[in-house]
């Protein structure tokens, strides 16, 4: 086996060591105190009874995760009790979220196809302590960051395709640029079946988009085509629907005159505005929690590196990034006595993405300084 071989199996090798190191680390089973309510034994009794999870119910989370429970249980029930089980749904998405980070990190424009920075910084995701946590435990927050990091990496394949302004684009290229236009919006769509707050990067992304093709607003059977597909996921709320008028009893406490009252309160999501509530006032800008968990979790060098190294991405892309940086900060501030600190987790690889492009810079500054020597 050629060296080249070998690297190509890079990508490979970071999913089977993050692998590894997860389901050593698997969550097998629950605190007493967890058994009286919480997100997770709510995650749990939502997969393996097909019942709707927190609000808005995660309606695709919840449904894939009641099919992978059985699948699990059948395939691997003489290896994983039911709480690994179901907690091996996370460490899927987790995977797919390292495989989709490596991807990114190894563009041209980010680490100019680095293979061993582009796999050392996915690495070094892999074990920040959020990300780590739920990857092993029954919680959406890998499927979220998945989402994210797939709605960028179709939007930097995107930006790669000639604009139409371009002379010789051809046929080809024009259908590449709808078809990914069209993955975006329903990506986008599935981002709202799940975990709402993914959603802030959607306007950072329109800039992105109406920026370099702002002759979409004309074409009107794209522009349809664009929001089908971005609807079409939200289907997937009808469950929340037809579960709750069977199941009455999984609607929580309250009262409701019919099945819609309850579903339209449900998926407005009550308890978060509740917890929202408290951060509109100026009262405690800075908590014991809130911002330092941020720099805890990726370390200074990272944290303003990443940050540095958007810039480093082209105006429009740094535009991107920091918008999407700014509503974060907006929504998170507000949200500094809830649990702000899972909101922010789909940003936390962009960052490392920044960094990589900052420490692709350095080492070829490095790499040209030794040629010269």
């Amino acid at each position: 086996m050629t060296l080249k071989s070998v690297t190509k199996l890079t990508p490979w090798l970071i999913l089977l060591l993050a692998a590894a190191l997860y389901l050593v680390t698997l969550d097998r089973g629950l605190r007493p105190e967890e058994l009286t309510g919480g997100d997770l034994i709510t995650h749990q009794y939502a997969q393996v009874q097909a019942r709707p999870g927190n609000a808005p119910g995660y309606p695709l989370y919840t449904m894939l995760g009641w099919l992978w429970f059985r699948v699990g249980r059948a395939s691997l029930g003489w290896l994983l009790n039911p709480i690994q089980t179901l907690s091996l749904y996370s460490t899927l998405w987790g995977l797919a979220s390292l495989w989709t980070l490596y991807r990114l990190l190894y563009r041209p424009e980010v680490t100019g196809r680095n293979r061993l920075l582009s796999a050392l910084l996915t690495l070094f995701y892999a074990v920040t302590y959020f990300f780590w946590y739920y990857s092993v435990t029954t919680e959406q927050y890998t499927s979220a960051i998945f989402q994210t990091l797939l709605l960028v990496w179709l939007a930097f394949e995107w930006e790669a395709c000639p604009s139409p302004a371009d002379k010789g684009q051809r046929a080809k290229d024009r259908g590449q640029s709808n078809t990914l236009l069209l993955l975006m919006a329903f990506v986008s769509g599935t981002m709202a079946a799940n975990m709402l707050t993914t959603l802030f990067i959607l306007p950072p992304l329109l800039y992105l988009i109406f920026t370099k093709r702002p002759g979409i607003l004309k074409n009107l059977k794209l522009l349809a085509l664009t929001v089908a597909a971005g609807l079409l996921p939200l289907l997937s709320y009808a469950y929340v629907y037809i579960r709750g008028a069977q199941r009455p009893e999984w609607r929580g406490a309250g009262e409701w005159t019919s099945t819609a009252q309850w579903f339209w309160q449900f998926i407005s999501t009550q308890q978060g505005r509740d917890e929202l509530a408290p951060g509109l006032t100026l009262h405690q800008l800075i908590t014991p929690e809130y911002p330092s968990l941020v720099w805890g979790e990726l370390g200074w060098v990272v944290l303003l590196g990443g940050l540095a190294g958007w810039l480093l991405l082209g105006r429009r892309k740094a535009i991107f990034f920091y918008a999407s940086l700014v509503i974060y900060l907006i929504f998170t501030t507000l949200y500094r006595f809830g649990n702000w600190f899972q909101v922010i987790l789909p940003l936390y690889p962009l960052i490392v993405l920044g960094f990589g492009r900052s420490a692709a810079r350095l080492w070829g500054k490095a790499e040209g300084g030794r040629r010269k020597d």
